[in-house]
Parts: structure tokens; C-alpha cells; sequence
């Protein structure tokens, strides 16, 4: 029997269409989620739309294509062995793409609390990509924290940083709009990185003015890397969250190597594939991690969704996303093609 789901498809340079897509029954190891909601990870998904023709042609992506890897729902069906997921389970969904229905690896799900949304649930994957920098910062109690940038991954590493014990936290981005939602959700101060006076009043701001600890860069632009390295601290950590796939010129010697400034990658891939240990936990640990924390109210997503959208509108979301002027947090609320 050929089953027939709807999917979002970038069918060419800067167009995605909600198209008809064939769907399959789970197998052995599987199961098959109705999607609730699913997020769109803004960075990702640029590049992918676009074709990512402002880089180099290692990174260069073609058409069609598609994309979705943090979503919420429903289990509809399972395969034939599965005993620890039924049918009817609310449940967080890794990789299921931006689909009506996905079958995957019930290793890529993990069940939600009655008191955890799945509009929030939609938001866990792309938020353990900041949970596991802060984890690479190895932040101690009252460790100063910089974060560079404050999009959707900039605001996850406030609220995560402060979890870690964090003081201070400053927030760092040119648009105001952001800053003040930074303050809301745990920054102590916010700053932006365009005034003169960016290094004097961060380093100001910090332990006898020696400097941020740890800065989390997530921009992936090459002055905000440099402008990060003048601020950290004498064997301080700059975490590189944000994804540069440009050329980026630093004084490595001057700004790194004198300074024992310690540079560590934190891309999401950058992650043990089968078992956690400490400061390095795998992508689903660190999700049932972050969801026990949603369970418990000590963090609270729901600020960080800016717009619920139908699928249908998908050709109107990414011509959005490729002009540049794009919300926080938008998701699809797929129960509107019900």
C-alpha cells in the first residue's frame, strides 16, 4: 500500500514547497510519529535553501533537498519488536524532518512528561546544540560567561550558563530586541558589540577587569571571533558554537598563544555517538537531560517561540528566512493541515 504524507522540500535556490511525498510503515527498531510541531533551525536551514553560494564549493548544498531535525508528536504506529514506546506516546522527535509523518530509530526519540508542551519539546534538539557548549566551558561558580550573538542558540546559552553557576552572564548583540529578551531569560547585563566601548566595559564587568572566563561565540563571524578573543582572560575558553564557513584571519600568536587562550569547537557533531560521560554527553542524553529540566520549570522555552506557522505557508516562511529578516523561534504547527 503507498502511503502519501505532505513534506517540505527546497525544490530550487531560495524556494521551499509543501509537496505530496510517499510515507512507509515503521519496521523492526522503529517507530512512526504523527508531527505535532516541528522548529526551524534558522542557520541550518539558510544554508540549505540558499545553496550556501557565499561559500566555498566543499560547502556548497544542491536541489531539491530538505531538512527538519527538531520536532514533537504522536506515535501512530510501531514496528514489530518495539516495547519501550507504544502507540499514542507524546514524544520528542531527532531528525524527523519537516514532515507530516517520519519513521525513525526509536533511539532518536525520547518521551515526553505530561507537563513538558510539545511546542517545547519541538525546541529541545536545536537548544542541547548550547547545552553542549556550555558543557565545553567546563563553567565553575562564578566563572564570568560572554555570549556573542544573541539568536536562538545565543538565548538557549544564557539559560544554560546561568543553570551552570555563571556570574556574569552578559549578553552581546546589535539588535536591542534581542539584548532585552537576553535580560529576561538570565543575562545580568547585555551590551552592544558595535559601541566603542565593547572590550572596556566588558572586561570592566569581570574579576579584577581580567577578562570573560568563557565566551560562547555563536555569530560564526569572523570580527565577532575577533572582538571575542580581546575580551577573554588570561587562560580563558572561546567556545565556537557558531558555524564560520568563511575564511577567518587571527593573530594566533598575539591573541592565543601568548594569552594560552584555549579555542575549542563545539559544533553539533562534536558529540560521543554512544555513551555520555562527564562535560560530554551524547545528543539524546543531553535532550532527556534538558527535558526533565523543562518537566521540573527550571527552564522555560516558551519565550523563545516567536511564531507558530501552517506548512502551507512553508514558500512564504523561507522566502522570509532567505531575506535575512526572520523571528527567534518559528515552528510548524502541522495539525493545521488536520
Amino acid at each position: 500500500m503507498v502511503i502519501i504524507m505532505k513534506k517540505i522540500i527546497f525544490t530550487k535556490k531560495d524556494t521551499a514547497e509543501l509537496l505530496d511525498s510517499p510515507d512507509r510503515l515503521p519496521e523492526k527498531g522503529e517507530a512512526r510519529v504523527k508531527l505535532a510541531f516541528s522548529t526551524v533551525s534558522a542557520g541550518t536551514e539558510r544554508a540549505l535553501v540558499t545553496g550556501n553560494t557565499e561559500s566555498s564549493e566543499k560547502f556548497r548544498f544542491g536541489f531539491p533537498s530538505s531538512s527538519g531535525y527538531s520536532g514533537s508528536g504522536i506515535i501512530t504506529d510501531v514496528g514489530p519488536d518495539v516495547t519501550d514506546f507504544k502507540v499514542g506516546d507524546r514524544v520528542m522527535v531527532h531528525g524527523g524532518g519537516h514532515n507530516q509523518f517520519c519513521t525513525v530509530n526509536t533511539k532518536e526519540l525520547v518521551q515526553l512528561p505530561d507537563n513538558v508542551s510539545l511546542e517545547e519539546a519541538a525546541l529541545v534538539i536545536i537548544s542541547g546544540f548550547s547545552l553542549a557548549a556550555i558543557r565545553k566551558a567546563k563553567i565553575s561558580l562564578g566563572d564570568s560567561c560572554l555570549v556573542m550573538g544573541l539568536g536562538i542558540l545565543g538565548l538557549f546559552a544564557i539559560q544554560f550558563a546561568k543553570l551552570s553557576g555563571a556570574y556574569p552572564i552578559i549578553g552581546a548583540d546589535f539588535l536591542p530586541e534581542r539584548r532585552e529578551l537576553a535580560k529576561k531569560l538570565g543575562a545580568d547585563i547585555v551590551l552592544d558589540p558595535s559601541d566603542p566601548e565593547f572590550e572596556k566595559k566588558c572586561k570592566e564587568l569581570t574579576f579584577k577587569g581580567n577578562g570573560v572566563n568563557s565566551v560562547i561565540e555563536v555569530t560564526g563571524n569572523p570580527n565577532a571571533l575577533k572582538q571575542a578573543l580581546c575580551v577573554t582572560a588570561k587562560f580563558g575558553k572561546v567556545i565556537l558554537l557558531g558555524c564560520t564557513r568563511t575564511m577567518t584571519e587571527v593573530d594566533f600568536y598575539n591573541d592565543v598563544h601568548r594569552p594560552g587562550i584555549e579555542l575549542i569547537g563545539a559544533h553539533s557533531g562534536a558529540r560521543p555517538t554512544n555513551e555520555s560521560h562527564s562535560g560530554f554527553f551524547t545528543e539524546i542524553d543531553d535532550c532527556r537531560v534538558i527535558i526533565s529540566y523543562l518537566s521540573s520549570g527550571r527552564l522555560d522555552f516558551k519565550p523563545m517561540i516567536s511564531e507558530s506557522c501552517s506548512p502551507a505557508e512553508a514558500t512564504k516562511v523561507y522566502s522570509r528566512l532567505v531575506s535575512g529578516n526572520f523571528p527567534i523561534g518559528v515552528q510548524f504547527d502541522w495539525s493545521l493541515l488536520d
